[in-house]
């Protein structure tokens, strides 16, 4: 049976990488091709022409439409065939096409049902656009099960140990603090959280606003929306104060490729750093730090779990585990849900 839940918003591409040349690109098992039209707009449609499944993006862009390098089929934006070659009537064929709607500067596909594509179901991303802050992006893989990134990113007690040389390194101790604060509750299909550190007087890896030598309390307040969908807003305030902005917003937005492999899109919006030469640094410090220690450490998990579910190799669990429980729950109620809904249509 399917790991993927179908009837969501995924994050398929930043809006730059579709444009007039075909991307290829495999989402939820599914070969996708992406392209933009003469008239701007961004198009999805399955990679692969109904004749004998030759990918499209295989073949040439003839305007708006594309024809397949196998035996010159063509297909409009729509999906609709325009052109076989060896028909005198053209035929009632065409290719399957997927909503990709752009918003929060991330184009989002629906993979699932059409009808039940609502964009007003979008995560909120608008941080993106936040006034007063210089916004960078980043997209990476890895080759593992896209649920290890939503355990990932929901316990960041693993940032004082697989992360200490980089954005982990600011607590003295690894393990819990005097005063650490650990709070989640579920909220309808999200996990809402915050992780807070107190009385840090180690300096963080960016400046986060406060004075140098004033201890100060770091947390990060944190949004999950299933199935894989993060905001992070991430605070530091003199000790005891809550009165402050975020001095970092991120969004980490998680796209199956297919089993075993997973995408990896990523934005960060700081208020410190302002100049746009500064850019390029911030990208690779940040993508660096996936690259060099998250993205190995989930794929060694899945070598462990060899195929198999990790809830089925019944793990140890930790305290700070119960967001990803939470989360994991919720996407086992979603799966069983759409499961329950195909064989309903299928009788």
């Amino acid at each position: 049976m399917s790991a993927f839940v179908f009837n969501a918003w995924y994050a398929a591409a930043f809006p730059e990488e579709i444009g007039e040349t075909l991307l290829a690109r495999s989402l939820l098992g599914l070969l996708v091709l992406m392209y933009r039209t003469a008239a701007g707009e961004a198009v999805a449609m399955l990679d692969r022409c109904p004749h004998r499944f030759a990918s499209l993006s295989k073949g040439r862009r003839l305007g708006d439409q594309v024809e397949c390098i196998y035996h010159g089929l063509r297909f409009d934006a729509a999906g609709r065939c325009t052109r076989s070659p060896y028909h005198e009537e053209l035929p009632d064929i065409g290719v399957r096409t997927f909503p990709l709607v752009e918003r929060f500067g991330i184009a989002w596909i629906w993979m699932g049902e059409a009808a039940l594509a609502d964009p007003a179901e979008i995560p909120d991303h608008s941080h993106m656009h936040a006034p007063g802050y210089r916004t960078i992006t980043g997209y990476q893989s890895y080759k593992g099960d896209w649920q290890l990134c939503n355990d990932n990113l929901l316990d960041l007690t693993h940032l004082f140990w697989l992360h200490t040389s980089t954005i982990g390194g600011y607590k003295e101790e690894a393990g819990p603090a005097p005063g650490e604060e650990y709070h989640v509750r579920q909220d309808g299909e999200r996990v809402v959280g915050r992780n807070l550190t107190p009385n840090v007087t180690r300096p963080g890896v960016a400046d986060n606003g406060v004075p140098p030598g004033v201890p100060y309390d770091q947390w990060n307040d944190i949004v999950w929306t299933c199935p894989g969908s993060f905001s992070f807003n991430i605070h530091a305030a003199p000790a005891g104060r809550r009165d402050v902005k975020p001095y970092m917003m991120q969004s980490h937005l998680i796209t199956p490729a297919g089993p075993g492999e997973t995408h990896y899109f990523w934005t960060a919006v700081r208020s410190f750093d302002q100049d746009p030469g500064r850019d390029e640094k911030w990208r690779k410090f940040f993508g660096g730090i996936f690259h060099a220690e998250d993205a190995p450490i989930m794929e060694d998990i899945e070598r462990q779990m060899a195929g198999r579910e990790l809830m089925e190799m019944r793990p140890v669990i930790l305290p700070r585990d119960k967001g990803a429980i939470m989360a994991r729950r919720t996407v086992a109620r979603r799966l069983a849900r759409e499961r329950g809904e195909l064989a309903e249509a299928a009788e």
